[in-house]
């Protein structure tokens, strides 16, 4: 899934400060929902790449989130159980913070963080 915010956020700049805090920060959102999500693997076909086209507006998309999480298809027709899926999950720590990086385009003076999630045991294979 993804999710972007168009607030005000900004990565800490401390590699365990970030691993600690992002995680943190995602769930406190999810749960007062504010985060938009725009983007879900309803064909259970989904593309990662689909997340580049928020990345690629850093102007109105300030934070992009992707949480890759296993849904079935009677999750996939609420976006509320998507939600509550997606919060259940970082709270009992089945993702793994996988990314949390800024994109800096100085050109127009914007500044995003994109951050991914993956369940624990498809990113440990990964490594």
């Amino acid at each position: 899934m993804t999710f972007k915010y168009d607030g005000e956020y900004t990565l800490p700049n401390e590699l365990r400060a970030r691993a600690r805090e992002v995680p943190k920060m995602v769930a406190e959102k999810l749960e007062s929902r504010e985060f938009e999500m725009v983007d879900f693997n309803l064909s259970e076909n989904y593309d990662p790449d689909n997340a580049e086209r928020y990345i690629a507006n850093a102007q109105i998309n300030r934070l992009v989130v992707e949480i890759r999480l296993d849904l079935t298809a009677a999750d996939l027709k609420s976006r509320d159980t998507i939600y509550s899926r997606c919060l259940k999950a970082m709270k009992q720590g089945k993702l793994k913070l996988e990314a949390a990086i800024e994109n800096e385009n100085e050109e127009l003076g914007s500044l995003q963080s994109i951050i991914v999630f993956d369940v624990k045991r498809r990113a440990s294979l990964k490594t």
